[in-house]
């Protein structure tokens, strides 16, 4: 049986935005969820931020890294920027919210920004083990 699927070229695109949260306290998801929506909310008003399609997963906020990830249509991915930039205080907390960088899949963001850094990362390791063979 068929399913009711939009043929590719019909379906939104999407992009994730990894953030950061610099800052001297540390944030529960809710508080940055709501900080988000309401500073966007606040910029572009609700019929601009309907078009946007704006989601934060709730399993991809790192609350000891203060790292995260909002979705966006790729239409307004500046829009979105903008708004996380001009966020300056969560529950009268000052902040920043720095963008590290924008990606099409949540895969791709979480092996270029969430991996852990304690670790090395496979490209770091080549380049040792040609630095070590020289």
């Amino acid at each position: 049986m068929a399913e009711n699927r939009l043929i590719p070229s019909m379906q939104m695109r999407e992009r994730y935005i990894v953030f950061s949260i610099i800052s001297q306290k540390n944030f529960t998801l809710e508080e940055i969820v709501k900080t988000i929506w309401s500073s966007v909310l606040q910029l572009f008003g609700e019929a601009g931020t309907s078009h946007f399609h704006l989601w934060i997963p709730s399993n991809l906020y790192n609350e000891k890294k203060k790292i995260g990830i909002v979705r966006c249509s790729h239409n307004h991915v500046q829009q979105v920027r903008a708004a996380l930039a001009l966020t300056k205080k969560i529950n009268e907390e000052p902040v920043i919210i720095r963008t590290l960088g924008v990606t099409g899949t949540i895969k791709a963001a979480k092996t270029k920004f969430l991996e852990d850094l304690t670790t090395t990362s496979s490209k770091a390791k080549l380049h040792q083990d040609h630095l070590i063979k020289k």
